[in-house]
């Protein structure tokens, strides 16, 4: 009886992320974290690992976490019942949306809450920039880096891929230097 309850909880704690997050991606993280370490999902030392790994797999960064944090607690039927309860919500939006209500987007009152939620998306994203900065700058030289793949990125010099692979190399040389020093 206990491991349905945790299922319940997990099921019904995505869903309500799904519910009432805006922003999707990386501005939920914060939000995901905070939820999975208060109700014993996980530890905080596995945060890292489940950001790591959601970031790696192919898909939505929520899903991706829900799907891990699923498993760590009840393996497959886990994983299964978090990405359910993360998915749900915006599957019913978009079928009422689908159906014909698109409407209600021209209403004043929504045009009000749309813009209020992008106050409330801006927030999050922020909060999860310095989240993630904590975790991807453990040295100062990595800051630049990350600036610089930014500032080309945003500007169209190099595409993402070509800027991943830029950043690993360096990344894999500053690292080398680092080494050799030590030795």
């Amino acid at each position: 009886m206990k491991g349905m309850k945790k299922l319940s909880i997990l099921f019904f704690e995505f869903f309500r992320l799904g519910l009432i997050t805006f922003g999707g991606g990386i501005a939920m993280l914060p939000v995901i974290k905070r939820m999975a370490i208060k109700h014993h999902f996980i530890q905080e030392n596995d945060w890292e690992e489940i950001v790591t790994l959601s970031q790696l797999s192919p898909g939505a960064i929520a899903v991706n976490c829900a799907n891990l944090i699923g498993y760590r607690t009840h393996r497959y039927l886990g994983s299964l019942i978090a990405i359910f309860g993360m998915i749900l919500p915006p599957v019913i939006v978009i079928t009422i949306l689908a159906l014909g209500f698109e409407f209600i987007l021209e209403e004043p009152i929504m045009q009000s809450a749309l813009r209020g939620m992008f106050v409330v998306v801006f927030i999050l994203f922020v909060q999860a920039l310095f989240s993630l900065g904590k975790l991807a700058w453990k040295k100062v030289w990595m800051i630049p880096i990350s600036l610089f793949a930014f500032i080309m990125v945003y500007f169209n010099v190099l595409t993402p891929g070509l800027m991943l692979l830029s950043t690993l190399l360096i990344v894999l040389l500053f690292t080398f230097i680092q080494q050799r020093k030590k030795s």
